[in-house]
């Protein structure tokens, strides 16, 4: 583990430890830097320290670097749904992201580098990944373990020659079987985090297949032609039915859940090297059955 020394001077003298840190540190916020003091990672004169702590001339800091677990292997319960010398499909849980975004949180990769001794290295932050889902939405992912069929697989997304099937629960009732929603989607100017419907957007096309509904709930079936972020749950809010537990997009519904009940359930596509027709189905998981319960959509007895 690497260890940064500083030594204060007259010039710092008197400043928050935490926010001392953020000055010399640009890389790093202060509530960042407040973490890792609380964590042990800063020491002051071989003690730790607290984030409010005065510096004072002669001090000296020491930083252990902390270790990223971006590329750990780490062992998971997950469901590798089908598997070749090119490509891989998961059943990616709810609640874990796909790819790393700090050097703390666990994703998908960490698994794959523990599963597979093979993975695309087109972007080497994200080792075989092609395409995501969000943390919250379950389901299937096509995962590339060498460059050819990265790129050839990207090709297929790009050229919207994949067909992806989603299940989702939202608010309201609908009149018709289908329901087609074409509708631009693009960043939203206001919220950054979030998206939002507009003719000024990138083109999404969604299918919306009525499964079952009973007066407060509706179960769909989703199919989409584009891949737009969070397309499904944004034309689903555009048309007044959020998706059950989306808080980000208008759920405001008195059955909790731990984000949106959103699952790709079927994937098909030719494969970019055998030319064979691959086609996985994702059984329903545990959180979504649990939904359709608390939405009186199905009894327990009913989903076994």
């Amino acid at each position: 583990m690497q260890i940064k020394e500083i030594k204060i001077d007259d010039q710092d003298a008197g400043q928050r430890l935490d926010a001392f840190l953020a000055n010399f540190d640009e890389s790093k916020t202060r509530s960042m830097y407040k973490k890792l003091i609380e964590e042990g990672y800063v020491s002051v004169n071989d003690s730790l320290s607290k984030p409010s702590y005065k510096i004072n001339v002669g001090d000296i800091i020491e930083i252990k670097e902390k270790e990223s677990r971006r590329f750990e292997k780490v062992a998971m319960d997950i469901k590798v749904l089908y598997e070749d010398d090119d490509i891989a499909v998961i059943d990616k849980p709810r609640g874990l992201i796909v790819h790393p975004t700090n050097d703390d949180e666990l994703s998908l990769v960490n698994f794959l580098l523990y599963r597979f001794d093979s993975l695309s290295s087109i972007d080497e932050s994200r080792p075989g990944i092609i395409h995501r889902l969000d943390k919250d939405t379950s389901g299937l992912i096509i995962i590339a373990k060498n460059n050819e069929a990265h790129e050839k697989m990207k090709e297929l997304f790009k050229s919207r020659e994949i067909y992806k099937e989603y299940i989702t629960i939202a608010v309201g009732t609908f009149n018709d079987e289908v329901t087609i929603v074409d509708k631009g989607i693009m960043r939203d100017p206001i919220k950054k985090i979030k998206m939002c419907a507009s003719d000024e957007g990138k083109s999404a096309h969604s299918e919306i297949h009525l499964i079952k509904q009973n007066d407060e709930y509706v179960y769909l079936s989703v199919i989409i032609k584009t891949g737009r972020t969070h397309q499904i749950r944004v034309h689903l809010a555009y048309i007044n039915h959020p998706v059950l537990g989306d808080k980000t997009y208008g759920y405001r519904g008195k059955i909790k859940m731990d984000g949106q009940v959103l699952h790709c359930r079927k994937v098909s596509f030719i494969h970019p090297i055998t030319n064979n027709l691959i086609t996985i189905e994702s059984d329903l998981p545990e959180y979504f059955k649990e939904a359709l319960i608390k939405t009186n959509l199905y009894k327990a007895k009913d989903l076994q």
